[in-house]
């Protein structure tokens, strides 16, 4: 019997296959299927905005880098950046290597933004916090990938309490016009993993992720560094305007499905928030199966 991601993915894409003309639906895949580089205004648009600054500005000299709680997520059951085997760094050597193919691999210019890839949920709880720091962690220790780690749930942000650090300005700071990116971008104990907080609360904080110096700043997290990753965790899809509207801008989504709690409907329902030119990646949390038996990583690509 099929499992709810199965079948989630399978309506998504015939939805996307009919709006084609075409009853083709094809099976879920490990990785995206060759397209055509995809026409998305939103995000088009960014070639009209001016960069004028193409490398990162250097941490101020009396700027310390983050301390991360390592013993904390280790207490968690998460991955730590020590040379030690433990299942959970196996699991997630399966989940993130097509997410790299996609911005760095064969699949590489037929997405817009690939290396920028938000973590979500359809409600909270599901684990998708979590999921964004193994990953961003498991990204990390790559030999030759450099790593950033947002904060992009500005309504209930959890990635300075998970680390045990203290909030920082971060991005709403930055967007409200209150400082400068090299204040935001905080280097940490972890080898290659930079860290962005969401910064101080705003009731406009949709307004602020739509301006055009949320579209700058993308721009400039895409193009940067041509090794670089930029992980955000955002905030859960179904309740949330601000995720779908992060959506626009990004190349790829991972979605946390927690098992035995997800509906069908529901993430039916989530999926269909998001930009249709997203690559979607699921991941099954909470499972009671072993890895060997099913390792809770589909992939589809939305054409």
């Amino acid at each position: 019997m099929k499992n709810t991601i199965e079948r989630a993915l399978e309506k998504k894409q015939r939805i996307e296959a009919e709006k084609q003309g075409s009853s083709i639906l094809a099976e879920p895949l490990r990785h995206a299927d060759p397209v055509k580089k995809p026409e998305r205004p939103a995000v088009e648009d960014l070639s009209n905005l001016e960069v004028t600054q193409r490398s990162e500005p250097a941490t101020p000299q009396n700027k310390e880098a983050i301390e991360v709680n390592i013993e904390r997520l280790v207490g968690f059951g998460m991955i730590t950046p020590d040379e030690d085997f433990t299942q959970i760094k196996e699991e997630y050597r399966y989940i993130k290597r097509p997410i790299l193919n996609n911005a760095f691999g064969d699949n590489n210019g037929k997405l817009i933004n690939s290396n920028l890839v938000m973590v979500s949920s359809s409600f909270p709880g599901e684990g998708k916090t979590f999921t964004a720091i193994n990953l961003a962690i498991s990204f990390a220790l790559e030999q030759d990938r450099k790593v950033l780690l947002v904060d992009a749930d500005v309504i209930n942000p959890h990635i300075c309490k998970r680390l045990d650090i203290s909030e920082q300005k971060g991005l709403l700071d930055y967007l409200r016009g209150s400082c400068e990116v090299s204040d935001i971008i905080n280097d940490t104990n972890i080898s290659n993993l930079k860290l962005l907080t969401a910064g101080t609360r705003s009731h406009h904080t949709t307004e602020l992720l739509a301006s055009d110096k949320m579209l700058t700043l993308m721009s400039e997290l895409s193009t940067r560094y041509n090794d670089r990753i930029v992980v955000f965790d955002t905030a859960p899809i179904l309740g949330a305007s601000e995720t779908g509207v992060l959506s626009q801008m990004i190349g790829q989504a991972v979605v946390v499905v927690e098992e035995e709690r997800t509906t069908h409907g529901q993430l039916e329902r989530a999926l269909s928030q998001l930009d249709p030119k997203t690559a979607v990646g699921l991941v099954l949390n909470k499972s009671k199966k072993s890895r060997r038996e099913y390792y809770g990583y589909y992939y589809a690509n939305s054409k």
